[in-house]
């Protein structure tokens, strides 16, 4: 089997890179397949290079695998999307890394062995689908796609992260506290697309709001469980919907919130909508376009429809570190090991 390894110089800071190289390096040599590393040199490169090479594989089975944060991951899959047996995994070196966390704690994401050694899991991508800067666009998101309050709060959590001494989920909480202040949301029409072909649409919301998700995943932020229903492959996405609230509330609400425990709390039901969906399309209410943050990456869009596409990545959830541990117990106490 062939692996392909892409490395982000620019995850966590560009702390990681060489560490990451060294160890795909010296795993791959006892391993003994066939690998080769890339550098992302640019935004979007990643998706041309997976792709070319996912089509030169012609339906060999092969492994992508993403060194970096929830943006790496994305443009690998956006560039392996259609070509059969391949499947993607996720090395986190970023500073969210959103996506591992809706997967058990203790599968060994860091562990190029682990990963190599991985089982494929199936899981849902959205599709989405619009005028997306300037042109027309299909793109496919692994985790969530924020509009509103949390895409201006990534937003800002991008430039917080540029100075010294603040990184990861302590940027998203200084951002979420420095637009709260604000109230800085979107105005939105909603409709839930129920029939092949439009045939069937309901008006879900429309008008002002603090933020609306299309959520594979439950976290986004760094940590922040903002869907804790959303499943990976169960076939839906959620439409996560927040009415404006007062900033009293938003403060009394955000611990809950962050933990992902908010759905417990009677007065809740008045201001968030949850709501499952296969099909739906978002528009401006009161402006030609708006913001999207695609995993993380800021976009922006006059409108976007989007899809569940089930089962449509194939993604490598690595050995867990309590087998890991189990097996190199077996191999220590091998009396070969001690010769």
């Amino acid at each position: 089997m062939k692996h392909y390894f892409f490395i982000n110089p620019m995850a966590g800071k560009g702390k990681m890179g060489d560490v990451v190289k060294s160890n795909i390096r010296n795993t791959m040599k006892t391993i003994g397949d066939e690998y080769e590393i890339f550098t992302t040199d640019a935004k979007g490169s990643a998706i041309k290079k997976a792709r070319e090479l996912a089509e030169a594989l012609n339906g060999e089975e092969a492994r992508f695998y993403a060194a970096g944060g929830d943006g790496t991951m994305n443009e690998i899959v956006n560039g392996v999307y259609g070509y059969p047996n391949i499947a993607v995994g996720s090395i986190p070196i970023g500073t969210g890394n959103d996506i591992i966390r809706n997967f058990p704690s203790d599968c060994a994401f860091s562990d190029i062995g682990a990963q190599v050694n991985g089982e494929i899991q199936p899981i849902d991508l959205i599709e989405y689908k619009g005028t997306i800067d300037g042109s027309e666009e299909t793109g496919y998101c692994v985790n969530m796609i924020n509009i509103g309050f949390d895409c201006n709060v990534v937003e800002m959590t991008g430039r917080l992260k540029e100075k010294p001494l603040i990184a990861g989920s302590f940027a998203y909480l200084l951002s979420v506290f420095i637009k709260f202040v604000k109230r800085d949301g979107t105005s939105l029409i909603i409709t839930d697309n129920m029939g092949e072909g439009l045939t069937s649409r309901e008006m879900v919301k429309e008008g002002e709001m603090l933020l609306c998700a299309v959520c594979n995943g439950s976290y986004c932020g760094g940590g922040i469980k903002s869907a804790p229903m959303a499943i990976m492959d169960d076939g839906f996405f959620e439409l996560n919907m927040i009415n404006q609230v007062s900033r009293g509330q938003f403060l009394k609400l955000f611990p809950s919130f962050k933990k992902g425990e908010h759905m417990d709390i009677p007065e809740v039901k008045d201001i968030i909508t949850v709501r499952k969906c296969k099909d739906a399309t978002i528009e401006p209410y009161d402006k030609f376009e708006f913001f999207i943050c695609v995993d993380g990456e800021i976009k922006t869009t006059t409108g976007i429809r989007v899809r569940i596409k089930k089962g449509a990545l194939n993604f490598i959830v690595p050995e867990r570190k309590s087998h890991i541990e189990t097996k190199m117990k077996e191999v220590m106490s091998n009396p070969r090991y001690k010769m």
